[in-house]
């Protein structure tokens, strides 16, 4: 009985969905029309977007005990994206284009708001992107954006040259210094004493020992530039968080987009807006409302998210882990290779004691000049290669796609919208119509009068449309006629 009582209620109702079958078709195709008019005369959005590569050209960190400076690719990378993001060279790419007026804040905040940079998985690449109303002013404002941050890069890059260069040229003062007086001590030894030359012996001992005297200072100052980076490390790794939200889930979450995008509009509208009006003109004042309305969302939202997400570990803290534990071993390395050095030298010492005075004094007179002329060369080389270094325009970003003027906007899309209005038309369409029906006390059916009267029906009375009214005439006239005959 369940069954047939639920089949007649199901009959019923696809009864009355076709019985106000053209109102639910009616209304979805004015929801249709009306979404794509409204579509249509939406103000459009562009997209648009440039691609770049971040290459590490440093030679400024040719120097050994430099390198560890430059930092690894992927933290570089980082560290870029941010600074492309950031509001100062949002502000000096317009002040460049002569973009920024009395509402120059505004403007900076929309511009920065709309510009997106997003790192290419597993690459050096980073994908910009700027959404706007105006495609054309969108193009020139990310290309001269990357050609700012180009600059700004080269400047870097040279700034750090020099600051090499500088410190090389004053470690080159001394080492100079230091050669022409172990020069001098040499000559005047050989002058006093009468001893021209070292035996072949004696001459291949300080030969080796001045080798080891090399490394050993080398390794030296290697351990020593280890040590304050492990400092330095400890320093950062002090200040970071081990853990943090994940971030990728906020970026993806479709709804922050949402806001994020509106905002950016809003944003947009207003400089706009302030070029044309005063603070106090109705149109300012509405945008500045929606903006702290829709920023109030977005600041919910994000809330949100990261109330329900997972702490994880900080990728930057994990590279200052890396960077601690890579230290620690260059520092137990350096150290051994120290104490093998130091044994090495004490050998050939040891056996440079069984030469006479005057052939060992002359010797070590000689290790010390040829000591002082090694690392004065290495450094006058490196000064050279630093001299070079800063009068090269290098900044180490390339573009790989410039922004091009985009032909077809990204919002609002038209189609999917007319879709998604007859789905939604549809549905409200079916729930008025039920609700309309539940509405409707008239007796359509032998089942409705039963059920009001509570008496049993005699018989019924059935509609008669006027063509078969003259039928039914015309059949009762011919059988008439066939009486008659």
């Amino acid at each position: 009985m369940d069954e047939m009582d639920y089949e007649i209620d199901l009959m019923e109702m696809l009864r009355v969905l076709a019985r106000r079958g053209w109102q639910i078709a009616a209304f979805v195709v004015i929801c249709m029309v009306v979404a794509y008019f409204v579509s249509s005369n939406t103000t459009k959005i562009y997209k648009v977007t440039t691609v770049i590569m971040v290459r590490s050209d440093s030679a400024v960190m040719s120097i050994p005990f430099l390198q560890d400076a430059a930092g690894s690719s992927s933290g570089d990378m980082r560290n870029y994206v941010e600074s492309l993001k950031s509001r100062t060279l949002t502000e000096a790419t317009l002040s460049r284009l002569g973009w920024l007026e009395s509402s120059g804040e505004q403007k900076v905040r929309a511009w920065q708001n709309s510009l997106s940079v997003q790192q290419v998985q597993g690459t050096d690449i980073a994908r910009l992107s700027v959404e706007s109303n105006n495609p054309e002013k969108a193009a020139i404002f990310l290309n001269t954006l990357v050609e700012e941050f180009q600059e700004r890069t080269q400047q870097m890059n040279q700034e750090s040259a020099k600051a090499a260069r500088d410190f090389i040229g004053q470690q080159l003062v001394i080492a100079e210094e230091r050669l022409k007086e172990s020069e001098n001590a040499l000559l005047s030894y050989k002058e006093t004493e009468g001893v021209v030359e070292p035996s072949a012996e004696t001459r291949a001992r300080i030969e080796k020992l001045a080798n080891i005297e090399q490394l050993l200072s080398q390794t030296e100052v290697e351990l020593q530039a280890a040590n304050s980076e492990q400092q330095k490390l400890h320093e950062i790794a002090r200040e970071s968080d081990p853990t943090l939200i994940t971030s990728t889930t906020i970026v993806n979450n479709p709804l922050v987009q949402q806001r994020k995008s509106i905002l950016a509009q809003l944003e947009i509208d207003l400089a706009a807006a302030l070029e044309q009006y005063t603070e106090n003109h109705p149109t300012v004042i509405g945008l500045r409302a929606q903006i702290t309305e829709v920023s109030d969302k977005l600041a919910k939202e994000v809330e949100r998210i990261v109330g329900s997400e997972t702490m994880t570990l900080n990728p930057i803290y994990q590279d200052l882990t890396r960077g601690l534990v890579s230290a620690q071993a260059a520092i137990v390395g350096l150290q051994a290779k120290m104490e093998a050095l130091m044994n090495s030298r004490n050998a050939i010492e040891a056996e440079l004691a069984s030469i006479p005075e005057k052939e060992i004094a002359i010797a070590r007179l000689e290790r010390n000049r040829r000591v002082n002329e090694e690392i004065y060369v290495m450094l006058r080389s490196k000064y050279e290669e630093m001299r070079i270094s800063e009068a090269m325009k290098v900044s180490g970003i390339h573009v790989v796609d410039e922004a091009i003027i985009p032909t077809v906007p990204v919002k609002p899309r038209k189609l999917l919208n007319t879709a998604i209005a007859g789905i939604l038309g549809f549905f409200v369409a079916v729930g008025i119509t039920f609700i309309l029906e539940q509405m409707d006390t008239t007796l359509k059916t032998v089942e409705d009068v039963e059920r009001v009267v509570s008496a049993p029906i005699l018989g019924t009375i059935p509609t008669f449309t006027l063509t078969q009214k003259k039928r039914k005439k015309r059949i009762g006239k011919q059988q008439d006629r066939k009486r008659l005959y």
